[in-house]
């Protein structure tokens, strides 16, 4: 048999292309290109889904005029079922606490995790969320944007879907994250992940050793030295709503691994992101103007 380099180098191509996953087009880019009020809506390649993702980006009022000044940033992360559109609420009351002298100016990127990824990467590899956010979409956000591009000066908050994907992203990646908040997170842990099945499957492939490697409980005890100290950590969570005990007791597994973090109950609020908020109003950001040193 005569060695062709060019077949050969075509059937090593072939066979690449058949050992990686198919990823999943749908959703990474959201249609309505509306964009809620104080955010551009933006698009970013991502090499991890070989393709575009999109994401709306806030910038503090006075970004266009004040030359060279750089800023810190805090990732937004959406709930369940919901798109990066989903933060328009904290960035109007972001705006209106930079305005009062009430928020550090910071930037904040809205980001879509699509509707139900948990902020991993699925267990097919099909649904590369946390790659294209850690690897595609903080690089480009660094170098599009006038950030300060240091953990300490990187935040990232999440509501629900949203704060379990604070908690495990802030663990896993201590060196990149100086700050997390966690608003009402769905702290699932192995025995309550399985009361969603479709989900369970559809993210950690029904693979409950996915799931613990994936899982905020495990990274917080795995990383626990690498956050003790070094990371401003807030978990926040209504009185009323059903994720309240889950919340607590992740807040006192940090307390017991001597990760100090501030816990903080809103009265009168079950499971409802527009009233969480609202009812935390400016007081939500103080959190940022200890952790970005202001």
């Amino acid at each position: 048999m005569v060695y062709d380099p060019v077949m050969m180098k075509t059937l090593c191509v072939l066979a690449l292309a058949a050992l990686a996953p198919q990823i999943d087009p749908s959703g990474w880019v959201d249609p309505d290109r509306s964009a809620p009020a104080g955010t551009r809506y933006q698009t970013f390649h991502s090499a991890a889904i070989r393709g575009d993702a999109s994401y709306l980006v806030y910038l503090p009022p006075d970004y266009d005029t004040a030359g060279g000044k750089r800023y810190p940033v805090v990732y937004w992360l959406h709930g369940l079922g919901g798109n990066q559109r989903a933060g328009a609420t904290f960035v109007a009351q972001l705006d209106a606490a930079i305005r009062a002298g009430q928020a550090p100016p910071m930037i904040a990127v809205l980001v879509n995790g699509l509707r139900d990824s948990r902020y991993c990467d699925s267990f097919d590899g099909a649904r590369p969320v946390e790659t294209a956010i850690l690897r595609d979409l903080l690089p480009h956000i660094d170098k599009t944007w006038r950030t300060i591009p240091r953990r300490e000066a990187r935040a990232i908050e999440g509501f629900s879907m949203g704060g379990f994907g604070a908690a495990r992203l802030s663990a896993k990646y201590p060196d990149l994250f100086g700050a997390v908040s966690i608003m009402a997170g769905a702290l699932l842990d192995t025995q309550s992940v399985a009361t969603r099945p479709e989900l369970f499957q559809k993210n950690f492939g029904g693979n409950k050793l996915y799931f613990h490697s994936n899982s905020p409980w495990v990274l917080a005890h795995q990383n626990a030295a690498s956050i003790r100290g070094r990371t401003h950590v807030r978990i926040g969570v209504g009185v009323l709503d059903n994720l309240y005990e889950r919340n607590l007791t992740y807040h006192e597994l940090l307390g017991r691994l001597g990760i100090e973090n501030q816990f903080f109950k809103v009265a009168g609020v079950g499971h409802n992101q527009k009233l969480f908020y609202e009812k935390l109003g400016a007081s939500a950001f103080a959190f940022y103007r200890k952790a970005f040193g202001r």
